[in-house]
């Protein structure tokens, strides 16, 4: 499933929807509904949280940067779903794998 947020993307004038999925990041047009872009989280080189100004900042392959700020939720509730979502991605199928707590929270964990 996909969770949603509220978001202003850096430079824009309107309001767009956020999708947050196990793999990947859409920006919806708020109007219409429809996917206007999409980033797969195999791309993404970091992400950082400004939390004075409550500004998410994603860089992915090939010079493409994001920011957005949060307006329907905390930062950090969009923060810990992508950590968390790239922790599981480091998951093996393996049943038997011990949780690496450490990188779990060092994805989710943030700063304020």
């Amino acid at each position: 499933g996909l969770s949603y947020y509220i978001v202003r993307f850096k430079g824009s004038k309107k309001d767009d929807l956020l999708g947050i999925s196990y793999n990947r990041l859409i920006r919806i047009d708020t109007a219409t509904g429809d996917p206007i872009t999409t980033w797969r989280y195999s791309n993404m080189k970091q992400w950082n949280v400004n939390w004075e100004i409550r500004q998410v900042a994603i860089e992915f392959d090939q010079n493409v940067s994001i920011a957005f700020a949060c307006l329907s939720a905390n930062c950090k509730v969009v923060h810990e779903y992508i950590g968390g979502y790239i922790f599981l991605s480091t998951r093996s199928k393996d049943q038997n794998e011990t949780l690496d707590e450490d990188l779990f929270h060092k994805l989710t964990g943030g700063r304020e």
